[in-house]
């Protein structure tokens, strides 16, 4: 079918069910009376307008006082997600030092080691379900009371006296973590064109900790003692103070929790002053972002309820939500990255390579390609860009199998060598594909009703199927064939993935939400269609101006 669209007229027929400024042209009365029986096409003629985004791009100019005031969220936010990365750089950099076996008294790798590692991925599980109190005390509070844990977690860690301390202090640090809810507050305070870029950029930030710490770990190696370890768990608690001093003085709450609690007034006063140039309440735009809001909150009424109150996730209505959150919370933690990340020493180790330097490298190229990956994800489609990262794991999983095995054989310096190129590469696509979109898809995918709880899903599941001790354990049992394992899942993977998850790619967040809520549809079908149809539209307009050019 193809479907024409016309944005132009005020008129508003009731009977097809559109509002404001969308109108289903059709070519005669028959065809408008067979449209109302199709929801399919209903949907598709409302989801594929262009005139919020290009409204959203005309409202703002980046070089202005706006645009400043969008820095100063990444900022604050960046260093949210870049005191993540410190985290990992810190715990997995540590590893290689010898004072800290020394004084703890275990191993590189194994038990003990999977344990401390783990007990940060316990906490992220126990931490999980206070994550909806993001709907009772704002994202802005949720997030300060998560950096005050981790502030106390790091001093915790750094003065540890013994094992059972030092665990208690991962665990504090997973539980503080998991309560720094950014990416859902970054993608709901974006302006809608740059959704997709903020959010990449605040994803990178985790790059920009883990590469900072990683240098300084580096030249942390010369000291000898017990100062070589404890300085860089201290050095944790910076940036958690600078959020907590900065969040409530340089951000703004969400406009959808404003919505949320009733607070329109102040709602409007937030998008107008970080969406618009001007900062004027009367901008077009600010009505257009309030009414998208408010309509989506009266038509989820019914999935609102307690910040505890879970049960409406177990639902028909929020069933097919659920399967794309599960499934993409597994995929975050199973698609091998964790072996570059938490044991990136032991598994390079593996292959006869054991300088620091190769740690840093792989962590600056992350950090380039995500930032990379950020400039990329408006341009591409979401399925493609997951669908291209999955596919390229897999290959270079199978590569860095056989290249691995081969190093166990013969120990030569070109099966070693070609080994770490294999691993920097799949950071590479990794980074390139797929890093952004975990700070940007589950959010996208879940409606303003039910975002604060489900990220507090996508938060309980990620940590549950955290295999960080798994990993601790595989390594040491397996060595190259853990990867074996990781090509296996990651083609379950790239299965599921193709026939459940559906395309967000230029839609706001409330419109996301028709495309699940479409009664009888198939969300992925229906994603797919509505990008089909914009396409059609973009050809059909390009042909209307080549007409009235050479006209």
């Amino acid at each position: 079918r193809t479907i024409l669209f016309s944005f132009e007229s005020e008129s508003q027929p009731a009977e097809m069910g559109i509002t404001g400024d969308e109108v289903h042209e059709l070519e005669n009365t028959e065809d408008l009376k067979q449209a109302t029986e199709h929801n399919e096409e209903l949907v598709i003629a409302r989801l594929t307008e262009e005139d919020v985004h290009k409204l959203s791009r005309e409202s703002l100019t980046l070089k202005s006082r706006t645009g400043w005031r969008l820095v100063m969220i990444l900022f604050v936010q960046g260093c949210n997600q870049a005191g993540y990365g410190v985290d990992w750089a810190v715990i997995g950099g540590i590893n290689a030092f010898p004072a800290l076996h020394a004084y703890f008294g275990f191993g590189y790798s194994g038990s003990t080691s999977g344990v401390i590692n783990a007990l940060m991925t316990i906490g992220t599980v126990c931490g999980a379900p206070f994550l909806g109190l993001a709907d009772v005390i704002g994202r802005r509070g949720v997030n300060f009371a998560g950096n005050v844990i981790v502030v106390f977690a790091a001093l915790l860690q750094a003065w540890a006296r013994n094992t059972e301390m030092f665990m208690a202090g991962r665990f504090f640090m997973g539980f503080g973590t998991t309560l720094m809810s950014s990416n859902q507050y970054m993608a709901e305070i974006s302006p809608i064109h740059l959704r997709g870029r903020l959010v990449g950029i605040f994803g990178a930030c985790f790059q920009v900790g883990s590469l900072g710490m990683t240098g300084a770990m580096i030249g942390l190696t010369t000291l000898e003692g017990n100062y070589s370890w404890r300085i860089p768990l201290l050095l944790q608690a910076g940036l958690a103070l600078i959020v907590c001093v900065t969040i409530y003085l340089l951000t703004p709450e969400s406009p959808r929790y404003l919505v949320k609690v009733g607070k329109r007034d102040a709602a409007k006063h937030v998008v107008a002053q970080y969406h618009t140039t001007s900062g004027n309440l009367d901008e077009p735009l600010v009505n257009v972002v309030i009414s998208q809001i408010d309509e989506s909150f009266e038509n989820e009424k019914a999935l609102a309820g307690a910040w505890w109150d879970y049960r409406i996730f177990f639902t028909k209505a929020v069933r097919f939500r659920m399967l794309v959150l599960t499934l993409y919370s597994i995929f975050q933690q199973w698609n091998g990255g964790g072996i570059t990340t938490y044991y990136l020493t032991p598994a390079l180790i593996l292959v006869g390579i054991k300088k620091p330097m190769d740690q840093l490298g792989s962590t600056a190229i992350y950090f380039i390609f995500t930032l990379f990956g950020s400039y990329i994800i408006d341009k591409f489609r979401r399925r493609c860009l997951i669908l291209a990262g999955l596919i390229s794991i897999i290959i270079l999983q199978s590569a860095t199998t056989i290249t691995s095995w081969q190093y166990s054989v013969n120990s030569t310096h070109a099966a070693a060598g070609l080994t770490i190129l294999w691993v920097y590469t799949f950071q590479v696509c990794s980074a390139t594909f797929i890093a952004t979109m975990h700070n940007l898809y589950p959010v996208e995918i879940l409606s303003l009703a039910l975002r604060a709880r489900g990220m507090c899903i996508y938060s309980f599941i990620q940590g549950a199927a955290g295999s960080v001790y798994g990993i601790a354990v595989g390594i040491n049992k397996l060595g190259y064939k853990i990867w074996a394992v990781y090509v296996a899942y990651n083609t379950l993977q790239l299965i599921a993935s193709y026939f459940v998850f559906p395309e967000t790619y230029g839609l706001s967040l409330e419109k996301i939400d028709v495309v699940f809520e479409t009664p009888g549809v198939n969300p992925v079908r229906i994603s797919l269609d509505i990008q089909k149809a914009k396409r059609q539209r973009a050809m059909l307009e390009e042909e209307v101006d080549g007409f009235h050019e050479n006209a």
